[in-house]
């Protein structure tokens, strides 16, 4: 059989493993939707049937949602699939989980530009079953329809060597980055710097008309988010930016009268600074990207709901392909190994710049780079092998190795994920939707507890709130840079709960965490009634729903 045939047959069922692990079960897992998730499929849905956001504004490239202006594209991707399969948790990830498996395909064709198919097979290969790509494609995560967008981008650059024309595709997958995520504004830049710097002599080859062109091109493109920025409107990069937190005056005049230093002393600017503090620190984050204990155990442990359980975001035996691929990068004869470094060096830093120890989502475009090395690990890995007497024992055993590490992997995320990671996935919200959307009228008020879930939304969601309606009293108190609140829809108040105000009400309606509503009370005030406990799938209580009579 041709040899081409044969990689078209094994790329194809490469996708289609990519599907299947992208699509199984989309609405159902993860168990539930996150507060931007459900923004975002609202807000498609607001556009569907109005033409405008929650907020009344026509046609938006940045939403307002909870204040930290989004930028719109995945909104817009959202509006098709939810006028077909309705306002559900699977339409709203379904463009994040079709733009995962083009990925697995893009990683494939940017491979296979460096005339290695042995590349481009693995690379695919690793790109289908790799948990931080899975995992992100399986979520309304903005974050992966932009990196898949990315490396369309890349793609087109490497193809604009020969079609020169082709640069304008290049710069406006690019560029729509900006408008798909908060955090492409330094992950997107870092690439095209590194592209432009390993590739400048390829790049002066290219028609100056068409550099002018793919250059204003890109800069339209991404108008409104500049214009954003000069309005103001970055309050999410500031809040998560630790530049934005120097430390406490106080606190720096305490640690310097220890060694009998002052503020303004060549002391403090030699050692003691802000900008020396904050070089610390992120070089301090930025190694931790490469430790073991983020990429092959724990996986995002700063922040538990971006991993499943006892998971790293690679498989555990690539920790031993990453070290043959880097060997084997070392003698690969192209400017590409040099990209390939560069994008993996440099691809923790937006990460790194925020104040979490790590952070997955805001570095995956490191996931790149990474299965493109394990890729080359196993070339090496079978070019050492091939000397051995009983190198097809060996290689059945290395087979038998990394799919068991596969369905561990699996049994992570399909089995124990749901009931695992459910609090982090803002478990709970739905159920109490359902049950008191239905019996609203039969209360004076309803009280529900506030806080930065954004419990509004879910409502507005899963009620599938008509959003002409809500436009018309759509009122958001910004309470931080980048945050605010909703504080009421129709009868039902969102607030803080106080006990004896509430105790004094008739016919109210409560709905709070079991902190706020523990059992004591429950027995120590008989005002109260208790109408339903909502738990957790491990039966902890996430809500408890009152009656005050």
């Amino acid at each position: 059989m041709n040899r081409f045939i044969v990689i078209k047959i094994i790329l194809l069922v490469i996708i289609i493993i990519a599907a299947i692990l992208r699509l199984w079960n989309l609405g159902g897992n993860p168990p539930h939707l996150t507060p931007d998730e459900a923004a975002l499929g609202y807000n498609a849905y607001s556009i569907l049937k109005t033409g405008k956001d929650e907020y009344g504004q026509i046609l938006p490239v940045i939403f307002k949602s909870f204040g930290d202006y989004k930028p719109g594209l995945y909104v817009y991707l959202t509006v098709p699939f939810v006028a077909i399969f309705g306002l559900t948790e699977f339409a709203v990830r379904l463009p994040s989980a079709l733009f995962g498996i083009l990925s697995v395909f893009l990683i494939f064709r940017i491979c296979l530009k460096t005339d290695n198919w042995k590349l481009a097979i693995p690379a695919a290969f690793f790109a289908a079953v790799n948990p931080w790509l899975i995992y992100f494609s399986r979520g309304a995560w903005e974050a992966n329809v932009a990196l898949t967008l990315t490396l369309a981008g890349i793609y087109f650059f490497f193809k604009s060597f020969k079609y020169s024309k082709l640069l304008l595709l290049s710069s406006g997958f690019l560029a729509l980055t900006y408008l798909t995520y908060q955090g492409a504004k330094l992950s997107t830049t870092i690439v095209v710097a590194v592209l432009v710097i390993v590739y400048f002599k390829s790049v002066l080859k290219i028609d100056r008309q068409v550099l002018v062109s793919s250059g204003v091109l890109g800069l339209l493109i991404c108008a409104p988010i500049i214009l954003s920025l000069l309005h103001g409107q970055a309050g999410r990069l500031e809040v998560f930016s630790v530049f934005s937190y120097p430390r406490p005056v106080d606190y720096m005049q305490n640690f310097l009268d220890e060694g009998g230093e002052k503020i303004g002393g060549i002391n403090y600017y030699l050692f003691h600074s802000e900008t020396f503090n904050f070089l610390r620190g992120v070089m301090g984050r930025w190694f931790n990207y490469f430790s073991a204990r983020f990429l092959f155990f724990e996986g995002d442990y700063a922040n538990p709901g971006h991993t499943p359980p006892n998971a790293g975001m690679l498989l555990l035996l690539d920790s031993v392909l990453l070290i043959l691929g880097l060997m084997y990068l070392v003698k690969f004869k192209s400017r590409f190994k040099w990209f390939v470094l560069a994008w993996l060096i440099l691809a923790p830093l937006p990460g790194a710049v925020s104040r979490d120890q790590v952070n997955s989502i805001r570095s995956l475009s490191m996931a790149v780079s990474l299965i493109i090395i394990v890729a080359l690990g196993v070339i090496q890995f079978f070019e050492f092998v091939r000397r051995f007497k009983f190198k097809r024992l060996v290689y059945v055993v290395f087979c038998i190795l990394y799919f068991g590490n596969i369905i561990y992997f699996l049994d992570s995320y399909f089995v124990h994920q749901p009931t695992h990671n459910a609090k982090y996935w803002f478990y709970g919200y739905e159920q109490v939707v359902q049950q008191i959307w239905p019996a609203r009228e039969n209360y004076t008020k309803i009280v529900f507890q506030q806080s930065y879930s954004q419990p509004y939304m879910y409502f507005l969601f899963y009620a599938k709130y008509d959003p002409s309606t809500f436009q018309k009293q759509a009122n958001l108190v910004l309470t931080g840079p980048d945050v605010g609140l909703v504080k009421s829809l129709e009868k039902i108040e969102f607030a803080d709960i106080n006990i004896p105000d509430l105790r004094n009400q008739n016919k109210y309606l409560v709905v709070a965490n079991y902190v706020t509503l523990p059992e004591e009370i429950l027995t120590r005030i008989p005002e109260f009634k208790l109408v339903n406990d909502v738990t957790y799938p491990d039966g902890q209580v996430a809500f408890r729903i009152v009656e005050t009579r």
